[in-house]
């Protein structure tokens, strides 16, 4: 009698090392078989939207970051989440943004594995204040989410909500871990929150009851969406 055939699966990330590509997606390994799961959740099915790779709530409906919106579906979930603006941060490669007429775009270019420079920060941030005045809501995006992004979104905390540097950035990899994850990076913060503070006698800082309660806000608002 043959040995009965049994399937053993499990499931991985894919990591940068792996694919530089597929990097944050998801395969399933089937004994010796690797499946690459498509970011599409219903793969065989025809669906009008779906997020992006790493999509979270940075400031619930205000302020989202994600990995790089491949395509029209990925664009138009933001838009069924309120998402007006959308800041594009990878240098050269754009997401299809002109198929979704009611997105706005802008593009801070900035080379990947470099830290955003000063003016890049400051550009970015004067982004956020037109923004801010228009009521938009905004979505940034690099090619992962984690390290362009992850600078913008501190500097975004320390100008907008008065952060210490070392508390925005522990902030965003509490709500988006693998963020910040260099010192080129967190040089990158310091420098923004020198320029930002010289000759500033605004109070930077929050309590630590803030800082918990905006980090639990994030998760839960991104929980309820994509659970």
């Amino acid at each position: 009698m043959d040995e009965e055939y049994r399937v053993y699966t499990r499931i991985e990330d894919i990591t940068e090392q792996d694919d530089k590509n597929l990097a944050g997606a998801k395969k399933e390994i089937r004994n010796d078989l690797t499946v690459i799961i498509p970011e599409n959740p219903f793969p065989d099915i025809e669906v009008d939207a779906y997020p992006p790779l790493k999509f979270s709530w940075v400031i619930p409906k205000k302020l989202a970051a994600m990995a790089f919106p491949r395509n029209k579906e990925n664009l138009k979930f933001l838009v069924n989440q309120g998402i007006t603006h959308l800041v594009t941060l990878t240098a050269g490669k754009k997401p299809p943004v002109d198929d979704v007429a009611r997105l706005r775009w802008s593009e801070v270019p900035v080379e990947e594995f470099t830290p955003p420079s000063l003016d890049q920060i400051k550009k970015f941030i004067d982004i956020c204040k037109k923004s801010d005045k228009n009521g938009e809501v905004m979505g940034v995006h690099c090619r992962q989410g984690r390290s362009r992004s992850g600078v913008m979104l501190a500097c975004y905390l320390i100008h907008f909500h008065r952060f210490e540097p070392d508390q925005a950035m522990n902030v965003i990899r509490m709500i988006r871990p693998g963020s910040i994850d260099s010192e080129e990076q967190e040089e990158a913060v310091g420098r923004y929150f020198e320029y930002l503070t010289e000759d500033n006698p605004l109070k930077f800082g929050v309590s630590s009851e803030v800082l918990e309660e905006f980090i639990q806000t994030a998760r839960d608002s991104t929980k309820a969406l994509l659970s």
